[in-house]
């Protein structure tokens, strides 16, 4: 009991902190999607959640979201994998490698963006190459690449992050499991399928866990690099929000922010509940 009293008093200041500026305010906000508007503040049930859902902008945001995490995640974490088996394969020059690697953890992401901005800009290198390789001003101003460019920094942002967890779950698996299965005459492949990614599943749980997550945090990058209003393509729900908000318009900022954090907390459900039927499969 003593030990118990000791651990909530040193959580205390975090939980006070994350009550207050965190669950209650979002709590409150909930009024604000109950009502018509901030002037008469009449009450409206779920019609500010009905229109938002039938809402052209919120749907498009959603789907442009929707296609940046399914692009961005299994990149990030098929990408972040296979450079932490490398790092773990190499013999010599691992101490330098593994330094690059995790060069952009330590990299503000204004720097960042500004090295994607002078390469990608409505003036930037790119363009100005593709004009001298002959394709025409009308395709090169459709910037059709936009959501690659989006992938690439939030691959550049986050896959460092990634090789750190993947790295602390390949080495807790036992070696003496690779040993046996190279007596048995196992390869490579083998190795990977009946011993790392079996042992490995509950690392890689938590790095898609954190890459869900990350990926709806990477609206500074976006802004930064093409502004609050970015061509369709790339309009996330990051954008819609910020927008309602720079309106005032409150009713449709609470409702859309309700329906994100409903989406997520499902996909976070479905996540917990495959990591606990994998987990148990193998036990």
């Amino acid at each position: 009991m003593k030990k118990t009293k000791a651990y909530w008093l040193f959580l205390l200041p975090s939980l006070l902190g994350v009550l207050l500026f965190y669950a209650i305010p979002f709590g409150f906000s909930l009024y604000y999607a109950l009502i018509d508007n901030m002037g008469s503040q009449s009450f409206v049930g779920l019609q500010n959640f009905s229109d938002t859902l039938a809402n052209s902008l919120f749907q498009s945001a959603a789907l442009n979201t929707a296609i940046f995490i399914g692009l961005s995640v299994p990149l990030g974490m098929a990408l972040s994998l296979f450079l932490s088996l490398c790092l773990q394969g190499m013999k010599k020059g691992r101490a330098p490698a593994t330094m690059l690697l995790l060069l952009p953890l330590v990299v503000p992401s204004g720097t960042i963006v500004y090295f994607w901005k002078v390469l990608f800009d409505a003036n930037g290198l790119v363009q100005k190459f593709l004009l001298q390789m002959g394709f025409s001003h009308e395709a090169v101003s459709q910037n059709g690449w936009a959501m690659g460019v989006l992938v690439a920094v939030f691959l550049w942002k986050n896959v460092s992050y990634n090789i750190v967890l993947f790295w602390s779950g390949l080495n807790w698996i036992p070696k003496t499991y690779y040993e046996q299965m190279a007596l048995e005459g196992a390869g490579k492949w083998k190795q990977f399928t009946n011993v790392t990614w079996i042992y490995l599943s509950p690392t890689t749980f938590v790095v898609l866990l954190m890459s869900i997550v990350n990926s709806f945090k990477v609206f500074k990058e976006v802004y930064m690099l093409y502004g609050a209003y970015p061509s369709p393509d790339i309009y996330m729900l990051q954008h819609y929000m910020n927008n309602q908000f720079l309106s005032l318009n409150m009713q449709k900022l609470s409702s859309a922010a309700y329906i994100l954090f409903l989406v997520i907390g499902i996909v976070l459900l479905v996540v917990f509940y495959a990591q606990k039927r994998v987990t148990d499969a193998y036990q």
